[in-house]
């Protein structure tokens, strides 16, 4: 025989509850255990809100009523004694909703129940209130206040200044002031780099066959990977920047302000990482900016 399985009236089961608890806080509303609770507790809070409700809706009539009637000298009390022996029964509801928005037979009532307690009939002495809308304002005419033309302060025409050009200027005469100072040094560099490259091609000239011209080009490929892999100060000293006295902040801030006149089509120079550079790698790029601004 087949095994009967529950889950599935279970889980209605339950689904039926953590319905009935939406809108709870936290987890009320999606724990069976916690949604359970707090819906049993609050069909009894409903329950007795359903009471209360009724309870608090006669107490509002009876004040309505209560103050309805004390301007023809009757209390609450005394006016419902009154229709009791006029045989007029009207409830609570409907005397408080004629005081309210129909008062002339909301007086009748009353002139009726003061007739059944054999007190002499009254009109009442309540000041009727005026709307907000009747009542007339009168108008008071407002000076005029003139209005005062603004003068407009005529215009001073400031002296523009040109610091594109004044860039310009200050940047290639310290650069030419950096070449004419370190003329050795910078030659002395170039020439180290010379006589590598031609090393290296008198090497790939020599060899005859293609793996050892292979060979040759991915070693100067890692030595140049080797290279760019150094510090900023580990480069300084294999390149002589050392020898340089001029502070390195300030060789990079002109280099930047040179750089800012270069147009966007030269995506090398601009894309330059000036912060890597050693202090005669920046006079270098600072003389190739200067070529391309020349051009």
């Amino acid at each position: 025989m087949a095994r009967v399985k529950f889950g599935k009236v279970t889980r209605a089961r339950r689904k039926r509850w953590i319905k009935r608890a939406k809108g709870y806080y936290g987890t009320k509303k999606s724990s069976y255990k916690k949604a359970h609770e707090q819906v049993v507790r609050s069909m009894a809070y409903a329950y007795i809100g359903r009471k209360q409700k009724k309870r608090d809706f006669r107490q509002l009539w009876i004040t309505r009523i209560n103050a309805a009637v004390r301007p023809f000298g009757l209390s609450y009390s005394r006016f419902m004694n009154g229709l009791k022996k006029a045989n007029i029964d009207v409830n609570r509801k409907m005397l408080s909703e004629l005081a309210i928005s129909n008062p002339n037979e909301f007086e009748k009532i009353v002139h009726l129940a003061q007739t059944s307690l054999g007190q002499p009939t009254t009109k009442s002495t309540a000041k009727p209130v005026e709307l907000a809308s009747a009542k007339k304002v009168e108008k008071t005419e407002q000076p005029k206040i003139e209005k005062v033309e603004k003068v407009e302060k005529p215009k001073t025409e400031q002296p523009k200044i040109e610091t594109v050009e004044k860039t310009e200027v200050d940047s290639h005469d310290y650069l030419a002031e950096m070449e004419a100072k370190y003329a050795a040094e910078l030659k002395a560099h170039e020439e180290a780099e010379k006589l590598e490259r031609e090393a290296h091609e008198k090497a790939l000239a020599l060899a005859t066959e293609a793996a050892e011209k292979e060979k040759l080009i991915k070693a100067r490929e890692a030595a140049k990977a080797q290279k760019a892999q150094m510090s900023t100060e580990e480069r300084a000293k294999l390149d002589g920047s050392d020898s340089i006295k001029e502070a390195r902040s300030e060789l990079q801030k002109h280099a930047n302000k040179m750089r800012s006149l270069v147009s966007d089509d030269h995506k090398t120079i601009k894309d330059a990482n000036l912060r890597d550079m050693t202090k005669k790698e920046l006079i270098k790029y600072m003389r190739q900016v200067a070529n391309v601004v020349k051009k």
